[in-house]
């Protein structure tokens, strides 16, 4: 049974409150390993986001609306956690990447996704491989297809990874 709207506001703002938090301790941890963005990352990630402003068009328009739709039905009945996730959520348990990584990685990349060269700069500046970020792919894709409560915590990571970390000089 779906909370009340009151519980439901508290809890998604306990989790935007949270990924904030998150995205701050991991830019942290990021600078401590001496990882980051450099200047000639900026610079291929900028002009990436020129070049792919926007999504590819969709090969099945209909196809979006009726799963826009399903995810709106999963979003409206979604149990959100009161205070946040706990750190020990099995749900956010790190597969490849944590959801964290995963997120700073797809907002580095943006629509850029097909740009190989693009993908292994930004997960090697995050200390990731390829295979970390495919398994991840694999993984948090399919879980934020199915639970809202975590695609919200994803979504709230994601913008909070702007601006992205640079690396320390």
């Amino acid at each position: 049974m779906p909370q009340d709207p009151m519980a439901t506001a508290r809890a998604v703002q306990a989790v935007m409150a949270q990924a904030s938090a998150w995205v701050a301790q991991y830019r942290a941890d990021l600078a401590a390993r001496g990882l980051g963005f450099g200047p000639d990352d900026l610079a291929a990630i900028t002009a990436a986001a020129q070049a792919h402003p926007t999504p590819p068009p969709s090969a099945d328009p209909a196809a979006d609306a009726a799963e826009a739709q399903r995810v709106q039905q999963l979003a409206l009945s979604a149990e959100y956690p009161e205070g946040g996730f706990a750190p020990t959520d099995p749900r956010l348990a790190a597969v490849g990447m944590p959801l964290v990584s995963w997120a700073m990685a797809a907002r580095a990349v943006g629509w850029a996704t097909s740009d190989e060269a693009l993908v292994e700069r930004v997960l090697r500046a995050l200390g990731h491989t390829r295979a970390d970020h495919d398994t991840a792919t694999a993984h948090w894709t399919a879980v934020l297809k199915q639970d809202m409560a975590v695609a919200t915590l994803y979504g709230q990571l994601f913008t909070h990874c702007a601006p992205l970390p640079t690396r320390p000089a």
